[in-house]
C-alpha cells in the first residue's frame, strides 16, 4: 500500500499538470492572466478599427470634398456611421474591456494573493460573449445599409426609426451587440466583487486591498447598477425598430427624452467606471516611481466611493437644453458642481505622494503626469458645463467633444 500511494499521487499531479493544448490555452482558457490578455488584445483591435473611422471622418472634415486616402468616399450617410461607432467602440469596446476587465482580470488574484476567478469558467463565459458581441459589430458595418448611423447615444427619433437613419438592420445588429456587451461585462463584474470580498489570502483586511482593485470593484458596482435602465431601453428601442412600437416616438405617444434619462442614468456612472481603474493605476505608479507610499489611502477610498454615489444623481445636466424643468435643473447643477469635490481630493492625494518623493522619470511615470494635468484640464471645463446657463451656449458643441475625450 505504502508503494503504491506515492504513484497514485504522481498520477494525480501529472493529470491536474498536464500540458494544455493551443487551444485550451490561449482560445478557451480559465486563467484569469490569459483572459485579461484576451480582453486586452482583443480592446487594442477594436481600438485599431476606431481609430480608423475617425481618422476617416477627420479626413473628410479637413478636405470635404476630396475622397478619404485609404477610405474613399465619405457621403452623409457614412459620416454618422463612422462618427456613430466610433464612439461606440472606443467607449464599449476599447475603454472597458482594456481598462476594466482586461486589467481587472490580470491584476485581481495577483494583487489579493488567490490563485485565480472564484468562478473561472464563468470568466472565460464572459470573454466568449464579449467576443460575440464584437463580431456582431463588426458584421453590422457590413449588412445592407451599413452600420448604424444615429449616433453613439442613440437618440430617438433619428436611432428608432430606420428610415430616418438609413440603416435598417445595421441599428438592430448594433443594439444587440451592446446588448451582449452588457451581458458579458455583468458576468465579470459579478466575478470581480465576489473574488475580491471573499477569496483574499488569510490575513487580508478589506484596508489592506492595494487601491487600484479597490477601483476596480467600484467602478464594476456602479456598472452592475446602472446599466439595468440602458438594457430596458434597449429593448424598447429594438422594438420601436422591428415591430413599430412607440415608446420614444412622439407621434405615437412616446417620448424622446424618456430614453436620454435611461441612456443618462447610465452613460454619467459610466464615465467613472472608465476612470476609477485608470485613477488606480495611476496611483501604483506614482507610488513605485515616487519611492513613497501612498498619501490618504482612506481618504482617497473614502472620497471614491462618495464620488461612485453622486454620479448617480448628475444625468440630467445632459439635458439642460431638452426641456426638463427648470427647477430640476438647479438640482442637477448643485449635485454636478459637486461631484467635482471628492475628485480633486483624490488629485490633492496624487500630489501629496509626489511631493517629496525620490522621484524618477521613467516613460509610466511621464504618462501618468501627463494623465493628471489632462484630467484637471478635462475637469475644469466640466465645471462650465455643470452650470445650465452656460451649458445652453456649450451644449452640442466641440466645447462638449474635447471635455469628453
Amino acid at each position: 500500500m505504502s508503494e503504491t500511494a506515492p504513484a497514485t499521487v504522481q498520477e494525480h499531479a501529472h493529470e491536474e499538470h498536464h500540458e494544455m493544448g493551443f487551444l485550451e490555452k490561449y482560445v478557451f482558457p480559465t486563467d484569469h492572466k490569459m483572459i485579461g490578455f484576451q480582453y486586452i488584445f482583443t480592446g487594442m483591435f477594436m481600438a485599431a478599427v476606431g481609430g480608423y473611422f475617425a481618422y476617416a471622418f477627420r479626413m473628410q472634415l479637413a478636405f470635404p470634398d476630396m475622397d478619404v486616402p485609404l477610405f474613399g468616399q465619405v457621403t452623409p450617410q457614412v459620416y454618422n456611421m463612422l462618427i456613430t461607432n466610433h464612439g461606440t467602440i472606443m467607449i464599449f469596446w476599447v475603454a472597458m474591456p482594456v481598462l476594466v476587465a482586461g486589467f481587472g482580470n490580470y491584476l485581481i488574484p495577483l494583487m489579493i494573493g488567490c490563485d485565480d476567478m472564484v468562478f473561472p469558467r464563468i470568466n472565460r463565459l464572459s470573454y466568449q460573449i464579449f467576443f460575440v458581441s464584437t463580431v456582431v459589430l463588426i458584421i453590422s458595418f457590413f449588412v445592407k445599409g451599413g452600420g448604424f448611423g444615429g449616433a453613439w447615444t442613440a437618440y430617438p427619433p433619428l436611432s428608432s426609426v430606420p428610415e430616418y437613419n438609413l440603416t435598417n438592420w445595421g441599428s438592430s445588429l448594433w443594439i444587440v451587440a451592446v446588448t451582449l456587451e452588457i451581458i458579458a461585462f455583468l458576468l465579470g463584474g459579478i466575478n470581480f466583487v465576489t473574488t475580491t470580498m471573499n477569496a483574499r489570502a488569510p490575513g487580508m483586511k478589506m484596508m489592506d486591498i492595494p487601491i487600484v482593485i479597490w477601483m476596480i470593484n467600484i467602478a464594476v458596482i456602479m456598472f452592475m447598477a446602472s446599466v439595468g435602465p440602458l438594457v430596458a431601453g434597449a429593448i424598447m428601442l429594438f422594438m420601436d425598430q422591428r415591430i413599430g412600437t412607440a415608446f420614444f416616438l412622439p407621434a405615437g405617444g412616446g417620448d424622446p427624452v424618456l430614453w436620454q434619462h435611461l441612456f443618462w442614468f447610465f452613460g454619467h456612472p459610466e464615465v467613472y467606471v472608465v476612470l476609477f481603474p485608470t485613477l488606480g493605476l495611476v496611483a501604483d505608479i506614482i507610488t513605485t516611481f515616487s519611492r513613497k507610499k501612498l498619501w490618504g489611502y482612506r481618504t482617497i477610498l473614502y472620497t471614491t466611493i462618495a464620488t461612485g454615489g453622486l454620479a448617480f444623481v448628475v444625468w440630467a445636466h445632459h439635458q439642460f437644453i431638452a426641456g426638463i424643468d427648470p427647477r430640476m435643473a438647479n438640482v442637477f447643477v448643485v449635485t454636478t458642481i459637486l461631484i467635482s469635490i471628492p475628485i480633486t481630493e483624490v488629485l490633492f492625494c496624487y500630489i501629496a505622494t509626489l511631493y517629496g518623493g525620490s522621484i524618477r522619470f521613467t516613460v509610466p511615470m511621464l504618462w501618468a503626469l501627463g494623465f493628471l494635468m489632462t484630467f484637471l484640464l478635462g475637469g475644469v471645463t466640466g465645471i462650465y458645463l455643470g452650470a445650465s446657463g452656460l451649458d445652453i451656449y456649450f451644449h452640442d458643441s466641440y466645447f462638449v467633444v474635447a471635455h469628453f475625450h
